[in-house]
């Protein structure tokens, strides 16, 4: 499968089951004193899309969370890297799980 790019709101974007509490705290926080709510040079989120077309996080729930939290409405680019044969949309949303 080819790489396929998005942009979406990351409040929308569905945290996997290994990380069912969201972005570790003390990562978060060091990600905010060092780049604030810019996404400038920050690489893709790595998502899997679900079988309902929903989208869950493989690699980036930190990044998601930190732009969802200090700059709300603002689109992050995601790489599709896959497909899950199940569907994710009862997994909670970023959105869901901000501190």
């Amino acid at each position: 499968m080819a790489a396929e790019f998005r942009d979406v709101d990351p409040r929308e974007l569905r945290v996997p089951t290994s990380r069912p509490a969201g972005a570790d705290p003390f990562k978060l926080q060091r990600q905010i004193a060092r780049f604030q709510a810019s996404s400038q040079g920050m690489p893709p989120i790595w998502v899997c899309e679900g079988a309902d077309g929903a989208l869950v996080i493989m690699n980036g729930v930190t990044r998601a969370t930190r732009i969802a939290k200090l700059a709300p409405g603002q689109s992050v680019q995601v790489e599709v890297t896959g497909k899950v044969r199940r569907a994710v949309g009862s997994l909670p949303k970023v959105g869901d799980l901000l501190p």
